[in-house]
């Protein structure tokens, strides 16, 4: 999450939370059935996972993945681009089963039989899951309701998670009475103490549903949620020697259940408790046999997150490079994943001592800023960065000028004048072709990233993006940009355009750049005569049917633009209420020391900066002629390569 939920103090969850916080612990007994526990465990040894939930049978409703690469390699990566819908989180079972179905229609008929496959989601998926059960349910029911009110205040998310919150006054209050978990105070702890009391709900929803996931579908699953996490010396056990490792764990104490328990699941012989007050935002690690087996905290959080919403904040210590399970990690030893949550991705700076102890500087908005350097200095050829890219309904995500982190022109939405997919090259686009002023690429190590985003509506918080798969040396890459990226020469020229001009410190990544394995099509593909990408002459009104940004206001939560109303304003039903394009990207990635000789190669090309727009002309050309191509691959192909599936 890089924009967050509120720019605002969120009354609606302030005052949530303090009737919940004044109400005492539930106290009713219960009996002796219930979901069995997860078990996390250590890299190589095996163990159960839990008893799994019923899975999907017949049509699953979903198309097939967008592109399917296939190759030689070590892996088979599947880059999920899911769309949060708030029914999937009716019940623990339903959350099962529109990932299986997901799974079913876009993983299993392309798995590969003879390498390990990879299933990557996004960012905080959980965060959805804590509407699950019959104490949400009037969050559920109202949730146009809501949405219409945190659009009217602009306080995004704010009712929502204020209508949940008096449903965990039992688990808000308990906790207050644990060694360790002190009293909150500030609007920042309450928030944070509200996920501490999720702790068993999210435990179920997504540790042990992905766990059952990852068995039944024999793939590597990789999904994010908020939930607590130690670190360092505090773990022990399974879990010794792990950066980070889970901060809960399974109790059959009957203080514990009578204050925690799912009422939904009562009576329940086990529940799930918190150890630590800490709650990060984690990307969890499954092996094919279930097991969670790796983790990694975001480092760098973003000001909601750290002011609003409470989290914990990573310390850099936890950066660290992710093998494969048991017998793959034998059988492939060359493959070294690394986890870059979000913002984590956009921190590039680089140091002399690239993971220097402790914090590294810590502050609100920029803790670390090289933990991309860090990372790569672990030896990772393969970067993950899960993404929720959300905003507020005045600022938008994606077709939109609402990027923090520009510096050139006066503020708009908190952030200054910058096209999002141009700003967005910054992160994991660059971890594999950045540059240095010699040519040399930033980061040695990376050679592939996988960008995984979430879409659609959580309440009034919207999440959308192109899930994008970038190569360094892959020959089967083309030229590519995200949506109106196109042409440098929309960044000439400013005026009293509509499409104001941007930042000048993102031109450098204007125009087709190399690298693009994978694109998914924004919800108007290149290819539709509607995507008229910023048009500046002559500049176009507001809510124009041609302009990029129109449709996506059209997409936004409140909006009330049905498809009939879409077709109207924008010639295309897909400029309707939530209608996002959820799809996926598959691909096979060669992470051996076979492309050794070509990044030599590689880095010696006389490129300048990184982005530098004579690589799409000139490096392009003669790293794919070296590589035995001999090709060259035009704009039309390219828009052919990503126009509607």
């Amino acid at each position: 999450m890089r924009q967050g939920i509120s720019r605002t103090y969120l009354v609606g969850l302030a005052l949530g939370l303090a009737v919940a916080g004044n109400l005492p612990a539930v106290a009713t007994a219960h009996g002796t059935t219930g979901v069995a526990p997860a078990a996390g465990r250590a890299a190589g040894v095996s163990v159960a996972p839990p008893i799994c939930l019923t899975p999907t049978t017949g049509p699953t409703g979903l198309g097939p993945p967008q592109e399917v690469l296939p190759g030689r390699g070590e892996v088979r990566v599947f880059a999920m681009q899911h769309h949060t819908v708030l029914s999937d989180a009716t019940s623990y079972e339903t959350i099962y089963q529109s990932l299986d179905r997901e799974l079913r229609a876009q993983v299993d008929p392309y798995r590969a039989p003879d390498r390990p496959n990879i299933v990557v989601f996004n960012e905080l998926n959980g965060l959805t899951y804590a509407v699950e059960g019959s104490r949400a349910k009037p969050a559920r029911d109202n949730a146009a309701s809501l949405t219409h009110i945190d659009h009217v205040l602009g306080q995004e998310g704010a009712a929502a998670i204020g209508a949940v919150a008096p449903a965990y006054a039992g688990p808000i209050s308990y906790y207050a009475t644990l060694p360790g978990f002190p009293i909150p105070t500030g609007q920042a702890q309450v928030v944070e103490r509200l996920f501490t009391a999720l702790t068993d709900t999210l435990v179920r929803a997504v540790v042990e549903n992905s766990a059952c996931l990852a068995r039944a579908h024999h793939a590597y699953v990789v999904i994010g949620t908020p939930l607590p996490v130690l670190e360092g010396s505090a773990c022990q056990g399974w879990y010794a020697g792990w950066p980070a490792c889970p901060g809960w764990h399974a109790s059959t104490r009957p203080q514990d259940t009578i204050a925690l328990e799912d009422p939904d699941l009562a009576p329940a012989p086990s529940v799930y408790v918190a150890d630590t007050p800490n709650v990060d935002n984690v990307e969890l690690v499954f092996a094919p046999d279930g097991s969670l087996y790796d983790m990694q905290p975001k480092v760098n959080l973003t000001t909601t997150e750290l002011t609003t919403l409470g989290w914990n904040q990573a310390s850099p210590s936890t950066i660290h490079a992710i093998g494969l399970a048991g017998a793959d990690a034998v059988r492939f030893p060359e493959v070294k994943m690394g986890i870059g949550i979000s913002l984590d991705a956009f921190e590039v700076a680089t140091s002399t001592v690239p993971c220097p102890p402790g914090r590294g500087g810590l502050t609100t908005a920029n803790p670390y800023p090289q933990f991309m350097q860090c990372l790569d200095s672990k030896g990772v050829n393969l970067f993950l960065q899960p993404e929720w890219n959300s905003a507020a309904t005045d600022c938008m995500s994606w077709t939109d000028y609402a990027e923090a982190g520009s510096t050139g022109g006066p503020t708009v939405c908190g952030a200054g004048w910058s096209w999002q997919p141009l700003s967005w090259m910054r992160s994991a686009w660059f971890s594999v072709q950045g540059r240095n002023p010699d040519g040399s690429f930033v980061f040695k190590n990376f050679r592939y990233a996988v960008n995984p985003f979430i879409v659609g509506h959580l309440f009034d918080v919207a999440g959308d993006g192109q899930t994008a798969i970038f190569s360094r040396f892959d020959p089967r890459a083309v030229s590519g940009w995200y949506a109106g990226d196109s042409s440098a020469d929309l960044y000439k020229v400013a005026g009293p355009f509509t499409d104001r001009a941007d930042s000048p410190e993102f031109a450098q990544f204007e125009g087709p750049q190399p690298g693009f394995l994978a694109l998914a099509s924004w919800v108007i593909p290149e290819s539709s005569p509607a995507a008229r990408y910023r048009t500046r002459t002559p500049a176009l009104a507001p809510g124009d049917p041609g302009s990029l940004q129109s449709c996506e206001h059209g997409l936004a939560p409140d909006s009330g633009v049905t498809p009939a109303a879409a077709i109207s304003r924008f010639g295309t039903d897909r400029c309707s209420e939530n209608n996002y394009h959820s799809t996926s990207l598959v691909a096979d990635l060669d992470l051996s020391s076979r492309s050794t000789s070509v990044a030599a190669l590689g880095a010696s090309l006389p490129l300048t900066s990184p982005g530098d727009p004579r690589w799409a002309a000139l490096g392009g050309v003669l790293l794919l002629f070296l590589l035995g191509g001999g090709l060259i691959l035009t704009e039309r192909t390219l828009r052919a390569k990503h126009a509607d599936p």
